[in-house]
């Protein structure tokens, strides 16, 4: 019969300080008991080799976890991960009378709305929330355009006409030939996704207001390269220039506190045979994009050393 177990103080504790240290299985599986999902559950969740009900009962002897004294009924008790948590709700609603959010400059670009570059109406948070989908189009398709961008990006957040026209020129170009090859080559997740499933928790988890699209976008990448340096498809040089440049842009590099089970719940999940591994664009190098499907531990061990996960 499947078992709920909840955190316990000292749980909670060797979270936020690490000590004593536990195996990377162990911590990932306290991370995400919650006290709603059953030991069941939290085993199909994480589907790993070093966990079995043996992990419980180590948790437990250690004084991390305690069993619930009921059993919500409430609660799936098939064993299996409900499906419908996997689809991500939709962000808050602006409050009423709050301004519209403007989509910012860069990102007006695909619109054709050049002239809005010189716009002074736009607030420098704006504009560097506009950088981020100029970062991931070069990220991810032209690494001479991602060299000039990491000598030009100073100019570009001061509204640098030269530099500013050169990048109105070539994004369009950028994405319109990624947008082609994706046809030509019937690719899916397009280059153009890198960043985007992590970004699109973030906005859901936080709703309107808190961080601007592009903002989120940014994080999404930062986080994304860190899952890609587990992985040990992306280099540290590699992930580290990409760092570099969203620090650079003013872009946010410290990503909401959430818990591990609900940024799980949030990601797409492929069930084409996967085992529930979450579909990712990777970067194997700059302009060097890849599809991975990543296991949920490597997610939860990533989102954990970038700071991303609470107790």
């Amino acid at each position: 019969m499947p078992v709920i177990y909840e955190k316990t103080p000292a749980g909670r504790q060797v979270l936020s300080t690490r000590q004593p240290e536990l195996s990377r299985a162990l911590r990932n599986l306290l991370l995400l008991i919650d006290g709603t999902k059953s030991d069941q559950d939290l085993m199909a969740l994480l589907n790993s080799n070093d966990l079995s009900a043996a992990s419980f009962r180590q948790l437990q002897q250690l004084g991390f976890i305690a069993q619930r004294a009921e059993l919500n009924t409430a609660h799936s008790v098939s064993g299996g991960l409900r499906q419908t948590a996997a689809v991500p709700t939709e962000a808050a609603a602006p409050p009423e009378g709050a301004p519209t959010r403007r989509a910012s400059p860069f990102a007006r670009l695909g619109q054709g709305l050049r002239s809005v570059l010189q716009s002074r109406e736009e607030s420098p948070r704006e504009i560097s929330a506009g950088l981020a989908e100029v970062v991931k189009c070069a990220a991810v398709a032209d690494a001479d355009f991602f060299s000039w961008l990491e000598g030009h990006i100073e100019e570009l957040l001061a509204r640098q006409q030269q530099s500013v026209s050169h990048v109105v020129q070539r994004i369009p170009e950028l994405r319109a030939s990624i947008e082609a090859q994706d046809r030509v080559q019937r690719r899916a997740p397009s280059p153009l996704d890198f960043g985007m499933a992590l970004a699109r928790v973030i906005e859901s988890i936080l709703g309107y207001g808190q961080y601007l699209h592009g903002e989120a976008v940014g994080l999404g990448m930062w986080l994304t390269a860190a899952i890609g340096q587990d992985l040990g498809v992306q280099s540290e040089a590699s992930a580290q220039r990409l760092r570099a440049l969203l620090h650079r842009g003013a872009l946010p590099t410290q990503p909401p506190q959430v818990a591990a089970g609900r940024w799980l719940d949030l990601l797409p999940v492929d069930r084409a045979g996967s085992g529930g591994q979450i579909q990712f664009m990777l970067l194997e190098d700059i302009a060097k994009p890849v599809a991975r499907l990543v296991p949920r531990s490597v997610v939860v061990e990533a989102l954990d050393r970038a700071g991303a996960l609470n107790g």
